[in-house]
């Protein structure tokens, strides 16, 4: 049995795209060949994988405990076998949302000035893969709280309310921070960051649905399990024809942070950080009238 590394990074960006489409674009490959790649470690292994019955991908109890397994592994296992004196690539995770536009011209101009590749990774957790040593460094919304990370407020954006097609809101235009208290909410218990508390005590949301990620979070609002929060530019990269974002006239900001470890960081964290920072200061704002979808 002989196990390529390519077959590896396959299967890890596909447990965390949790889309083949998705997957293949990180990866630079076309669709038809990161599924031969899976096929072909699945026939290795002796194991199945993803589960191909299910609509969405989702990986079977065997593929989860190869992606706990891997995620940790491989980041090393690329890091022991790169050749002495280059410098290392600088992964930067990210959960909600990658900052498309200013983000991807941030890593463009840090790449050109310091000839060193920055690998964007997916990671579906507080802290976007920095708490594990998956990535180098990680764009997270809200504030982090660890002793641990040095952070710098990178930008600041207006928040958007993601309801059903279905829902007796769906006609409204905008929508009030009062208002949503009165309803239930979708909460991310694992990467999210807004709570019930973010409420006054006396007009707090009830938790209609948790999820785990973006798709899930979308799931449930589609299915009217409750609305969703989210910050503007995410709501513009993750379109669902079964959901409408709304603007909120008087929610509270949302802060999009950057942060690294305070010990054995990347050496060009730091340098990384303030490209990003000059870059979203120097964007245009979202505007949230943008998000709204289309409805037939």
């Amino acid at each position: 049995m002989v196990v390529g590394l390519h077959h590896l990074r396959c299967f890890l960006a596909l447990a965390e795209e949790q889309q083949f489409t998705g997957a293949a674009e990180r990866l630079g490959i076309s669709q038809p060949t990161l599924s031969r790649s899976i096929r072909r470690l699945e026939e290795l292994l002796g194991r199945t994988l993803v589960d191909r019955a299910s609509r969405h991908t989702r990986l079977t109890a065997e593929g989860v405990r190869l992606h706990g397994e891997l995620r940790v592994l491989l980041p090393r296992l690329e890091t022991a076998l790169r050749p002495a004196g280059a410098e290392a690539p600088l992964r930067l995770g990210y959960a909600w949302g990658f900052p498309i536009g200013w983000g991807r011209s941030a890593i463009g101009r840090f790449e050109q000035r310091h000839n060193v590749l920055v690998h964007t990774v997916r990671r579906d957790d507080r802290l976007a893969g920095l708490a594990d040593g998956t990535v180098d460094a990680a764009l997270v919304w809200g504030a982090v709280a660890d002793p641990d990370m040095t952070t710098t407020a990178l930008h600041t954006e207006p928040r958007i309310a993601a309801v059903s097609t279905r829902s007796t809101l769906a006609g409204r235009h905008e929508l009030t921070w009062a208002e949503l208290g009165r309803r239930c909410i979708v909460l991310n218990t694992v990467s999210g960051t807004l709570t019930p508390d973010h409420w006054p005590t006396d007009a707090r949301p009830e938790v209609g649905a948790e999820s785990t990620n973006i798709d899930e979070y979308l799931h449930a609002v589609a299915s009217r399990r409750g609305v969703g929060v989210l910050p503007v530019s995410v709501s513009l990269h993750h379109h669902d024809p079964d959901v409408l974002y709304i603007p909120i006239t008087d929610a509270p900001p949302a802060v999009l942070t950057y942060a690294v470890p305070r010990q054995a960081a990347h050496p060009l964290a730091e340098h990384l950080g303030i490209t990003l920072h000059d870059h979203a200061h120097s964007a245009p704002h979202e505007r949230p009238e943008l998000a709204r979808n289309e409805r037939p």
